[in-house]
């Protein structure tokens, strides 16, 4: 389309004319509102309908509310942590391990009875290869002399 005033081509998508400042008429009818007055020319008459109200932009309403405390969960037994102490002793005692793993599992906190059994196997393991250690230490000792 063309400038009405200086003939200039417009695009519709300023609000007026970058060379003479005419209001540009597809702008208005496309976006409903008028230019910021700029230069010597009139406000424009035509017939055009007036702006709509202002909108106000309100958050969507959320649908899933989160729970009044957002950090709580519910207890879930099979995912109850293990106590360290209780890991500690289980490493220096592994017979205890041994048994509080069992009941753990027993009463359905897998999470606890595993570490408590690992923490007795990893104990027991240690124990068995130091053990053997020393057996075959003191063969090849007995054996040189």
């Amino acid at each position: 389309m063309k400038c009405e005033t200086c003939g200039s081509e417009l695009s519709g998508m300023m609000p007026t004319c970058p060379f003479c400042g005419t209001p540009d008429p597809v702008y208005m009818r496309r976006y409903r509102q008028y230019p910021p007055s700029q230069g010597n020319y009139p406000p424009p008459g035509g017939n055009y309908p007036p702006p709509p109200p202002p909108q106000r932009n309100y958050p969507p309403p959320n649908i899933n509310q989160p729970p009044y405390r957002s950090g709580w969960q519910p207890y879930d037994p099979t995912n109850e942590a293990p106590e360290v102490m209780l890991v500690i002793l289980s490493v220096l005692v592994p017979l205890v391990g041994v048994i509080y793993g069992s009941v753990c599992l027993g009463n359905g906190e897998k999470r606890a009875g595993k570490a408590y059994l690992l923490a007795a196997g990893i104990s027991i393991g240690a124990w068995v290869i130091l053990t053997l250690f020393f057996v075959l230490v003191g063969f090849l000792a007995a054996a040189n002399r």
